[in-house]
């Protein structure tokens, strides 16, 4: 194979990720998704049900349903839109990197005035990083097309 060819191929397969979107109706099945699993942290939570599976199971479903919302593409997906997701991307990643910088501080400090044995800095797990990106982007997203 030369080179080109390889490099032909490499951007191919860079389009084609780049292109990427789940249709329009897969934004309703995300949100079921997500409802779903809130719900069932809500009924185990009442029913005092305390698993460890079945919560940790549940946010991940909740990350999918997140990430499935923010993969479906738009009624009409145009290059307006192509643009308002790449700066919901840029705005959600840097401020998840601040956030992921500073909530270790800030919930440190709150331990101070509300606990009275404080615990060590600590950090962040990946659901929530996860959570707060993904939820990042979508508001993003959707305050940039609202603006448009």
């Amino acid at each position: 194979m030369t080179k080109e060819k390889s490099c032909d191929r490499d951007k191919k397969l860079f389009e084609k990720f780049k292109n990427f979107g789940l249709p329009y109706s897969f934004k309703k099945i995300g949100i079921a998704i997500i409802l779903l699993s809130i719900l069932t942290i809500i009924i185990a939570k009442t029913a005092d049900f305390t698993n460890p599976t079945l919560k940790f199971a549940m946010k991940r479903i909740m990350l999918i349903g997140l990430l499935v919302i923010a993969l479906a593409r738009e009624k009409i997906e145009d290059e307006r839109i192509l643009t308002m997701r790449g700066q919901a991307f840029s705005m959600a990643f840097i401020a998840g990197v601040v956030y992921t910088l500073i909530q270790p501080l800030v919930n440190y400090i709150a331990d101070l005035f509300v606990k009275d044995d404080k615990g060590p800095l600590t950090d962040l797990g990946d659901f929530q990083i996860l959570w707060f990106l993904l939820t990042m982007y979508l508001l993003f997203f959707y305050m940039l097309k609202r603006k448009s």
